[in-house]
């Protein structure tokens, strides 16, 4: 969401608040909560600010704040830290070795988010008491069920990052409207959190109008589909995942094209090349997700409005980053599938080169310096002597040409989605159907296609997860993958086990404590919040 605001705008938006002291919020004044949210402009600013809020929650409020990659990825095998500018926080992850005092294992910022969509939830239907439909500033009854919906599906996707990432937290339905409310409050069940993230989303579904063009920017029809169907699967509960899969199908893309018209029948119907964008052009729906066919839901990052991204790994900075892409992920993708171009080896891979840098020369090491996935970029066909390549516009010899550049984050695309309806499909037996989805991905990116007859349910899994680590690196998944199907111990045990010999530590590995897939809570929450207990076994 973009957050270019007038100063009246500004100053609603303080109105509404946004303290930031996690799950004890108070507001400003009673006086200034009890008349707010009277208008339609009001009811605006208020949806603008919880975006807003999100968007700092997941992109950051300072460099290599992007929680979205701490929570999602960081301590996959598709980062690892660096040596000479490692700090404690990245050591923790990087050992998995997680404490109270790690940086990112402070929820605030989603507390804080989900306090502006309770006020909304709680306040827009109050709008028509004080501007009757008809009237100056009133809201119409399409926008307040739009408005109510979008805030609905806010609230349940915050609570089901707090859920994926913390298990067990307070979960707060009400807003904050007077001083004298108790703003403390102990953890509630992590079920208890999902099953409200599905009255939520269900809600939030049945308000929205369906078939509409969608704004990338805003929880629409796709998005709220794909939050549920990511819900269901981390629950496994592959029946109602594919109901929401098909349902998301039937929605439209921002270009107003429907995502998989053929794909709403019986499972496993449906899925063509034309629904994804071609892989020559796989970067654009990065650097301009509103012309692609399938974009659901995206952050905007404007640097005018809000400086440099400066994004943890997957983002320009001119400073050394604090982390890079892991081995063997580094070395491995771009020989996962070659061809000889005359005497030259090169990637067939199409997503490789328009994902991070393993040809251009730099004044940098070329490793540390090397995902330019978000960044726009000029594609150069391949030719009898030279494989493909892929140039970045904003790269000079060592350092982007300029760091001031939008940054659009994908939280939700559609090849993600068909790769976790391949995972489903494969979960209910059908590996025929799953294998078409699945090489619907691999077609797109050049890679040869595979036969369902060469893999058991087990095999068929990993591949499909190795599909979705190359397709949605940098974008915050690939630890939910490794959790969601139980592969931590499996996938991380030979990596940590190197790391931690390489320091001369113990070679424990991951551990069998399963409690660790989860983060504790950070020291300050826990100062904020006396009826919270720290998480087991931190």
């Amino acid at each position: 969401m973009k957050k270019i605001f007038t100063i009246t705008f500004l100053s609603l938006l303080m109105a509404f608040g946004g303290c930031k002291k996690a799950i004890d919020e108070q507001p400003i004044s009673e006086g200034t909560l009890s008349t707010f949210l009277r208008s339609s402009l009001e009811a605006d600013a208020a949806l603008a600010g919880m975006y807003g809020e999100f968007q700092q929650t997941m992109m950051g409020d300072g460099q290599y704040q992007n929680r979205q990659m701490w929570w999602g990825e960081s301590r996959s095998d598709n980062w690892e830290r660096r040596d000479t500018y490692s700090v404690n926080s990245t050591d923790e992850i990087h050992l998995n070795g997680l404490t109270a005092l790690n940086t990112w294992a402070d929820w605030t910022f989603l507390y804080s988010t989900i306090s502006r969509a309770n006020l909304l939830i709680k306040k827009i239907p109050e709008v028509k008491d004080y501007a009757p439909i008809g009237t100056i500033g009133a809201l119409t009854q399409a926008k307040e069920a739009s408005y109510m919906a979008q805030s609905y599906a806010m609230r349940a996707l915050c609570y089901f990052w707090i859920a994926r990432v913390w298990g067990d937290a307070p979960l707060r339905l009400e807003p904050y409207e007077k001083l004298g409310d108790q703003a403390e409050q102990a953890k509630d069940p992590q079920a208890k959190i999902l099953d409200q993230c599905i009255k939520d989303l269900t809600t939030a579904y049945d308000l929205t109008l369906k078939n509409q063009t969608p704004v990338t920017w805003y929880l629409g029809e796709g998005a709220i589909c794909s939050i549920m169907a990511d819900l269901y699967m981390w629950r496994k509960d592959y029946a109602n995942a594919n109901i929401w899969f098909k349902r998301l199908f039937a929605a439209k893309a921002p270009t107003g094209k429907v995502y998989n018209a053929s794909g709403i029948g019986a499972d496993g119907s449906g899925g063509a090349l034309t629904d994804l964008q071609p892989g020559t052009t796989w970067n654009t729906q990065f650097v301009n997700p509103a012309t692609s066919v399938e974009t659901i839901f995206y952050i905007n990052w404007d640097f005018l409005a809000n400086g440099c991204a400066c994004m943890a790994g997957t983002s320009r900075t001119d400073n050394e980053p604090f982390i890079r892409m892991a081995d063997p992920l580094w070395t491995d993708w771009p020989r996962k599938s070659v061809q000889l171009y005359g005497t030259v080896s090169a990637t067939t891979d199409l997503r490789v080169k328009q994902t991070y840098n393993i040809t251009s020369a730099t004044n940098q090491p070329i490793r540390d310096r090397s995902v330019w996935k978000l960044y726009a970029g000029n594609y150069v066909a391949p030719t009898a002597t030279a494989g493909y390549n892929f140039t970045p516009t904003i790269y000079n010899s060592s350092l982007p040409g300029t760091r001031e550049t939008n940054v659009y984050a994908p939280m939700y695309r559609l090849s993600g989605m068909y790769l976790l309806y391949a995972e489903s499909l494969n979960k209910i037996g059908d590996r025929a159907n799953a294998v078409k989805y699945l090489n619907l991905i691999k077609a797109r990116a050049g890679v040869p296609q595979v036969v369902a007859t060469s893999f058991t349910e087990n095999t068929l899994e990993m591949e499909i997860l190795q599909e979705r680590q190359y397709e949605l690196f940098g974008e915050g998944v690939r630890w939910f993958d490794l959790v969601r199907t139980d592969r931590v111990k499996e996938v991380m045990d030979p990596i940590l086990i190197a790391r931690q010999s390489s320091r001369g530590n113990p070679a424990v590995g991951w551990g069998s404590d399963k409690r660790r897939y989860y983060w504790p809570l950070a020291t300050r929450v826990l100062y904020s919040n006396s009826l919270l207990v720290q998480s087991q076994p931190y």
